[in-house]
């Protein structure tokens, strides 16, 4: 006997301005914990000279190492469309997260040729990758190794 399987849909009982309304006042708080992963592995390998967020350089880094010409982003893989991560986007409002996602896509590539056509190194953390920091800490020390040396 085969058995059907149901699929639930559930609507939204807001319309969809008063659905914008409500969303419009959640405040983003950025990538807290996966910043927090990055600055608590910056501090245990006692890697210093970096800032965060620095203001008046093109897409605000979220750790900046000055000496080196050095700007690390770290993103999340749904937010930033991550190369090595299937993204399941939502079923609801696709094309909009679509274009979101791609916008957030060429937006990342614009900031990381402006910066480049600055002379500073970009690199990339994945919010994947967080947890294996000793990759991540290498392709770091390497980059600044070869800052140093250049």
């Amino acid at each position: 006997m085969q058995r059907k399987s149901r699929v639930y849909q559930h609507s939204d009982p807001l319309s969809p301005s008063q659905r914008s309304a409500l969303m419009s006042k959640v405040k983003n708080c950025g990538n807290l914990s996966t910043e927090v992963a990055v600055e608590a592995a910056l501090a245990a390998f006692c890697i210093k000279g970096w800032t965060k967020h620095p203001p008046g350089l093109v897409g605000r880094p979220d750790f900046f190492f000055p000496r080196y010409k050095l700007a690390v982003f770290v993103d999340g893989c749904f937010w930033h469309a991550c190369p090595s991560c299937a993204r399941n986007l939502p079923t609801n409002r696709r094309r909009f997260w679509e274009g979101k996602i791609e916008g957030n896509r060429r937006r990342d590539n614009r900031v990381r040729s402006a910066l480049r056509r600055e002379g500073f190194a970009v690199m990339r953390i994945w919010e994947h990758s967080v947890t294996d920091s000793l990759t991540w800490l290498g392709r770091l020390k390497a980059m600044i190794r070869r800052r140093r040396a250049g």
